[in-house]
């Protein structure tokens, strides 16, 4: 597919999508602006949230305008459809799911679905994926990246699920292009846990992800 819509320089750049996933997004105001200001700058809501349509136009509102935020878990078009006039700059999926994927490049965003197989990975990149999210990661570990880039080198990978602070770098290395942290990233902060240890946790993320691409 020649006119593939490339991933968000926010991404590219930083190598993390903070993935933020709670019983409320009453507190993700806040815990974006703490991401924010400690670098990351590439935000999934997930519709599994309740609340998460607010939590997007009100991120949307408050922050600036180079913070990438996105959609999570969104399975159908009609789901797409609601995220993007929510004001959703990307779509995230658990699986490959071609509606979606359509729906986003209709938008003009980029669509990020959840493979694990290889042909599972190859259909979402034929589909059109701007990045294809191996999910589970915790279900194969870093050195599958590795053996999916020898028939795959050209298609984009990113693991979710399954990445911890610890094992950041262990990904990129394998070949992954970033990382989505959701629960290790987050700990307790949407629950009123301290944002200050929220955001030393994502300044360790970015150091993780740089130290890998450097080769350190």
């Amino acid at each position: 597919m020649t006119d593939r819509i490339p991933p968000s320089p926010q991404l590219r750049e930083t190598g993390v999508m903070a993935i933020l996933r709670a019983r409320s997004a009453d507190r993700f105001g806040d815990i974006g602006r703490t991401l924010v200001d400690a670098g990351i700058t590439c935000l999934e809501i997930t519709l599994t949230s309740p609340g998460a349509l607010d939590a997007i136009r009100e991120l949307r509102k408050t922050l600036p305008g180079s913070v990438d935020i996105g959609a999570g878990t969104v399975v159908d078009a009609e789901q797409a459809r609601a995220v993007v006039e929510a004001g959703a700059g990307f779509v995230v999926s658990p699986s490959v799911e071609p509606d979606v994927i359509a729906a986003a490049r209709a938008a003009g965003i980029p669509a990020y679905p959840g493979a694990l197989t290889p042909t599972e990975v190859l259909t979402a990149w034929r589909a059109g994926a701007t990045v294809v999210k191996l999910f589970p990661g915790s279900a194969v570990g870093p050195s599958y990246i590795t053996a999916l880039r020898g028939p795959f080198p050209d298609i984009a990978i990113m693991p979710t699920g399954g990445v911890s602070l610890d094992n950041i770098g262990d990904w990129i290395r394998a070949g992954a292009s970033g990382v989505g942290l959701g629960g290790p990233l987050l700990g307790d902060a949407a629950d009123g846990g301290d944002l200050g240890a929220l955001a030393d946790r994502a300044a360790r993320a970015l150091a993780a992800v740089r130290d890998a691409r450097a080769g350190a």
